[in-house]
C-alpha cells in the first residue's frame, strides 16, 4: 500500500450547518464562457486595450484576443490562435496536425486532459486517450469570432479539467447578409537528421450568413489539404544478436540520443510523412422564439483521408534502398524490424451535433441548456506490416478501427443578474458527460484494399462525469467583491473490457466523488487597478485508455492501471493588474504569482519497486509548480500605429514525493519550461498596409521524468529555442486583402520530441462582403 498516498491532505468536508450559507451564494456571473449567460452585472472597473469583454468578476486570470489581432499574424489552423496567449503551449507538429495537443502554466502537453476546449459552449475535448488533443477541426479559423483563455481552476461553472486552462472559442454570429473567403498556399523547407524535402499545401475556406427578422443563419466550409515534414526517425543504436550474415550499408547518420548515447538516424519511419485532405461543413440555425427566449441548433461534419509513409536512408553496394533485416554500419551489425518503414493510411469521419435554449433578461433569472454530441462515425488506420517496394501493393498487414466512440455532454444553468441596488450575482448547474471508447484491432491479408478478417485484440471502456455547482459574486462594497463558489462531481468508469484472439476480461466498475470548493477576493482601489486572490480546489479524473488500456497475458491484464486515482489541484494565485495611459498610448499590465500543488499526477513511469520493474500509467504523489507571469500590450507605442502585446513568465515546477520512484524527488516536471515568454509587434502605417513581427521563446525542458535526457536539441528530446514570426498584409480594396507571412523566419531547428517545422511561407488572399 502507498503510505504516502494515504496521508495525503484532503479537504474537510462541509459541516451541514453552513450548507445553507453555501447554498445562499451561489455563484454566478460567468456562465458567458459557454454561452449560457452574457450579460455583465457587476461592472466596478473597466481596464483599456485588449482586456476580454467576459465578466469582470471572473475569479480567474483570463487573456483574449479578437479575430481581428489574432489575423495580425500568421493563422493556417484555428490552434494558431492560442500561439502568443501566455503561458500556452500548442503541440502543433505540422500544419493541419489533427492531434495538436495543449499545455498550460504547471502542465505539459502530454496531459491535455488537464485543459476544457469549449466552442460556442460546446465542449470539444477528448477525454478517451492519454494523448489526444481537442477537436479543433470543427471550427475552421475562417468563422472565428474571439479566443479566451482563462488560467487555473478557480471558477465552479467547470469541469475538474479545468485545473490547467480553459479555452473558449466564439464563433461569427450574422447580423446581416455577409460573407467571407479565403484561399491559403504554404510551403516549408526542412533538412534534418540526414532528409531534405520541400513540403506544401493549400486551403480553402468560406464563410457566409444572415439574420432575416427572428432567424439566423451560418454556413462554412473549409478544405485543407498539406504533406507534412518527417515526424519522427528510425534509429539503430543496439547492436544485434550473432546471426546470420549481416548487409553492408551507408547513408546511416550518426549523432547522439537526448541522453548524449551514440545512435544512427536511417530515415523517416513508416509513419513519419503525412499526405492529409480534410473537409470540414458546419450548419448553424438561431432563431428568437420572443425578446426573453434563443435557440440554436449546429451541425458539423469533418473527415480525413491520410497517407503515412517513410524512407530509408541506407543503400546497399548497388545503390538499392534497405528497409529491414540485419545491416553492418562501421563495422557493426544492427536489425531493422520488418516493419520499421510499413506505410501506413487513414480514413476518419467526424459529425458533431450542438443544441442551445437560453433566456435573455437583462436582470434578474436566466435558465440555458447546452447540448452536444461528438460521434466518431469513422476511425481507420490501414497499416503494412512490411516496408515497400512491396506493401506499396497490397500484402499482410493490420486493420485498427476506433468508430463508433464519441462523448455526450450536457450543460444546465440558472442564473441572477442583480440590479444596481443588489449585491449578489448568482448560478447554479449541473453538468454531465459520458465518453465511449472502442478500439479493434484486426488482421488483413491485404492491407491496403481489403477489410478485417481475424480479431486480433481490443480494448473498450465508458466514463461518465456529474457535477452540481454554485457560486456566488458578493459586492461588498463598491471596492471588494467577493466570489465563492462549490462544486461537487461524481465519475463512473464502466463497460471496461480487454479482449485478445482467445479471450476476453472484464474491469470491475468504478466510481468516485469529490468537492471542489473556490474563493476570490478583488479590491479596487480606484478605476485603473484590480488586486486579486485566488484559491480553489480542482479534481481530474482518469480517462478510459488511461484505465483500461493494456494486454492479456494468461487470463489477466498487464501493463495498465485500473485503479488510478483521480488528479487533485490545490491552486492559488495573486495579481494585479493596471490599465494605463500616456500621451496617446493606452494598454494595460498584468503580475501574477501563482501556486499550482497537484497530488497524484498522472503520467506514465517505471515502477522500480517491484520486480521486475512495471512501466505505464501511474500517479505520481505531488507535483508542484510556483511562478511569476507578467502580461502586457499597448497600442499606439511610441508612433501612432504601432501595438505592442506580450507575456514573461518563470516557472519551477518539481517533483516533491514520488513513491514508485524516490530517485526522481527534487527533479524538474517534464515539458514545463523554467522561462518561457512571447513578444507581438504590430504596425500599420496606413489604411491599407499592416504588418507584425512575433517572437517566442522557451528555455529547453526534460522529457524524462529522471531528468537524464541532457542533450535537448535532437529528435527525442525538448529544445530551447527563440523562434521569430513576420506577416505583411495588405489591402488591395475595401473587401479584399492579400498578405504573405513566414512562420520560423531564421529556420531555427528545434524538437519536442518530433522535430518542429522548419521555416515556412504563408500566402493568402481574402475577401469579404
Amino acid at each position: 500500500m502507498n503510505n504516502k498516498r494515504m496521508c495525503r491532505p484532503v479537504m474537510p468536508s462541509l459541516p451541514l450547518r453552513i450548507l445553507p450559507l453555501v447554498i445562499a451564494q451561489l455563484f454566478a456571473a460567468q456562465a458567458y464562457a459557454q454561452d449560457l449567460a452574457d450579460e455583465t452585472v457587476l461592472s466596478p472597473v473597466i481596464v483599456s486595450g485588449s482586456r476580454s469583454p467576459l465578466d469582470p468578476n471572473l475569479p480567474t486570470t483570463t487573456a483574449s484576443k479578437t479575430a481581428e489581432q489574432v489575423r495580425e499574424q500568421n493563422l493556417v489552423n484555428v490552434e494558431d490562435a492560442l500561439k502568443y496567449m501566455p503561458d500556452m503551449t500548442i503541440r502543433k507538429r505540422y500544419a493541419g496536425d489533427r492531434n495538436s495537443l495543449i499545455g498550460g502554466r504547471s502542465f505539459s502537453e502530454l496531459q491535455p486532459q488537464r485543459a476544457l476546449v469549449y466552442a460556442d459552449g460546446y465542449l470539444l475535448s477528448q477525454f478517451l486517450g492519454q494523448f489526444n488533443g481537442p477537436r479543433w477541426n470543427v471550427v475552421a479559423p475562417e468563422e472565428l469570432d474571439r479566443v479566451d483563455v482563462l488560467y487555473g481552476p478557480f471558477s465552479a461553472l467547470y469541469p475538474g479539467n479545468s485545473i490547467g486552462t480553459t479555452v473558449v472559442l466564439s464563433t461569427r454570429k450574422p447580423q446581416k447578409f455577409e460573407g467571407s473567403a479565403r484561399v491559403q498556399f504554404f510551403s516549408e523547407r526542412l533538412d534534418d537528421a540526414g532528409f531534405s524535402g520541400t513540403y506544401s499545401g493549400h486551403q480553402e475556406s468560406a464563410w457566409f450568413g444572415d439574420k432575416l427578422g427572428d432567424l439566423n443563419y451560418s454556413i462554412s466550409v473549409n478544405r485543407f489539404e498539406n504533406e507534412s515534414h518527417p515526424m519522427q526517425y528510425a534509429t539503430l543504436q543496439t547492436p544485434a544478436a550473432a546471426g546470420p550474415p549481416a548487409t553492408p550499408v551507408t547513408g546511416a547518420v550518426r549523432a547522439l540520443d537526448p541522453q548524449g548515447k551514440p545512435w544512427y538516424l536511417i530515415g523517416p519511419n513508416g509513419s513519419a510523412i503525412e499526405d492529409t485532405v480534410q473537409e470540414q461543413i458546419k450548419l448553424k440555425l438561431g432563431y428568437d422564439f420572443s425578446s426573453l427566449l434563443y435557440g440554436e441548433v449546429l451541425y458539423t461534419y469533418w473527415r480525413n483521408d491520410a497517407e503515412r509513409r517513410g524512407e530509408s536512408l541506407l543503400r546497399d553496394a548497388a545503390g538499392n534502398r534497405v528497409y529491414s533485416g540485419r545491416v553492418l554500419v562501421d563495422g557493426v551489425e544492427y536489425s531493422i524490424p520488418a516493419n520499421t518503414f510499413a506505410p501506413q493510411n487513414v480514413e476518419e469521419a467526424h459529425g458533431m451535433w450542438g443544441l442551445k435554449l437560453a433566456t435573455k433578461n437583462r436582470e434578474g433569472w436566466n435558465g440555458s441548456a447546452v447540448a452536444t454530441i461528438y460521434d466518431i462515425s469513422k476511425d481507420l488506420t490501414r497499416s503494412a506490416n512490411t516496408a515497400p517496394p512491396a506493401a506499396r501493393t497490397g500484402g499482410a498487414g493490420t486493420y485498427a478501427d476506433n468508430s463508433g466512440t464519441g462523448w455526450k455532454t450536457l450543460d444546465l444553468q440558472a442564473t441572477f443578474t442583480p440590479n444596481k441596488d443588489q449585491a449578489h450575482s448568482l448560478a447554479m448547474g449541473y453538468h454531465i458527460n459520458h465518453y465511449n471508447l472502442e478500439n479493434r484491432r484486426f488482421n488483413a491479408s491485404d492491407w491496403l484494399n481489403g477489410g478485417p478478417e481475424e480479431f486480433n485484440s481490443g480494448f473498450f471502456g465508458k466514463t461518465k462525469l456529474q457535477g452540481w455547482f454554485a457560486q456566488d459574486s458578493w459586492k461588498l462594497s463598491q471596492q471588494l467583491l467577493l466570489t465563492t463558489g462549490l462544486r461537487y462531481e461524481r465519475w463512473k468508469a464502466f463497460d471496461g473490457r480487454r479482449d485478445n484472439a482467445s479471450s476476453s476480461v472484464l474491469y470491475e466498475e468504478r466510481s468516485e466523488s469529490a468537492w471542489s470548493p473556490k474563493a476570490s477576493l478583488s479590491y479596487l482601489p480606484d478605476a485603473h487597478w484590480i488586486l486579486k486572490a485566488s484559491v480553489g480546489k480542482g479534481v481530474r479524473f482518469p480517462t478510459v485508455s488511461e484505465l483500461f488500456q493494456g494486454s492479456i497475458a494468461g487470463n489477466a491484464i498487464i501493463n495498465n492501471n485500473p485503479s488510478l486515482q483521480p488528479e487533485y489541484s490545490y491552486a492559488k494565485e495573486l495579481s494585479a493588474e493596471r490599465d494605463f495611459r500616456f500621451g496617446n498610448s493606452a494598454g494595460m499590465a498584468r503580475l501574477s504569482l501563482f501556486e499550482d500543488d497537484v497530488r497524484d499526477t498522472i503520467l506514465s513511469q517505471t515502477n522500480i519497486l517491484v520486480f521486475p520493474s512495471v512501466t505505464n500509467i501511474q500517479n505520481i504523489d505531488r507535483v508542484r509548480t510556483r511562478g511569476i507571469e507578467l502580461q502586457a500590450n499597448a497600442s499606439d507605442v511610441a508612433i501612432k500605429g504601432l501595438d505592442l502585446s506580450g507575456s514573461l513568465t518563470f516557472a519551477r515546477a518539481k517533483i516533491l514525493e514520488n513513491t514508485n520512484n524516490p530517485a526522481t524527488e527534487g527533479n524538474d516536471w517534464v515539458r514545463v519550461p523554467r522561462v518561457r515568454a512571447n513578444l507581438v509587434a504590430t504596425y500599420r502605417s496606413d489604411e491599407q498596409w499592416k504588418t507584425s513581427l512575433g517572437m517566442r521563446y522557451a528555455r529547453s525542458m526534460y522529457a524524462n521524468l529522471d531528468n537524464s535526457d541532457v542533450n535537448h536539441n535532437t529528435f527525442g528530446g525538448i529544445s530551447g529555442y527563440t523562434v521569430w514570426d513576420a506577416k505583411a498584409s495588405y489591402r488591395i480594396s475595401k473587401n479584399i486583402e492579400a498578405s504573405f507571412g513566414i512562420d520560423n523566419l531564421t529556420d531555427k531547428r528545434y524538437y519536442v520530441y518530433h522535430p518542429y517545422s522548419g521555416r515556412t511561407l504563408i500566402g493568402e488572399m481574402h475577401a469579404s462582403f
